[in-house]
């Protein structure tokens, strides 16, 4: 049955190295279930064209075989200064660093996930100007204030973007 299915899939992009033009087009339709298995198809049928084409949208969509990034993936604030201290600052501060950093995955259009775009460090001297250690009750509103005006609609269109170019057809 997989066998069928990436040869069918292989039909349907073995165009995608027929020309440089149409391949760029061809792969950017293609779902990422069916990049991967194009991909494979390829390299079982030796087109180097055609696997070319399909390796150069998986890099554009920051698709890759390798997960070596995980723990990028998995970065949270550290508990420091207000963020160690009872109630709800972590959590505030966790949803205003994953809202910002989805916002530029948004901008880029890359399915690379968010937190590997920067550290809570980075983040906090960007968007607020202080090491987090440095974090006081003024810009623990400013994170709220940024929670309330974007978390739900930046979760909501990362979320519409994820599903449709980032996620693999059931």
């Amino acid at each position: 049955m997989l066998s069928k299915m990436i040869t069918g899939l292989t039909a349907s992009l073995v165009l995608v190295g027929a020309s440089g033009a149409e391949s760029a087009g061809d792969a950017s339709a293609a779902s990422a279930r069916a990049l991967r298995a194009a991909a494979i198809a390829a390299v079982e049928a030796e087109d180097a064209d055609a696997l070319l084409a399909i390796m150069q949208e998986m890099q554009r969509r920051s698709m890759y075989f390798f997960e070596g990034d995980e723990v990028l993936c998995r970065r949270e604030p550290p508990k420091v200064g207000l963020l160690a201290k009872p109630g709800f600052n972590f959590g505030t501060a966790r949803t205003a660093y994953q809202t910002f950093n989805k916002v530029q995955r948004l901008e880029e259009q890359t399915c690379t996930c968010p937190q590997a775009a920067r550290s809570f460090e980075e983040f906090s001297v960007e968007f607020l100007g202080v090491m987090p250690e440095d974090i006081s009750e003024t810009e623990m509103q400013k994170l709220r204030e940024y929670n309330i005006a974007n978390k739900n609609t930046v979760y909501a269109e990362y979320r519409d973007f994820r599903n449709q170019t980032c996620r693999e057809a059931p």
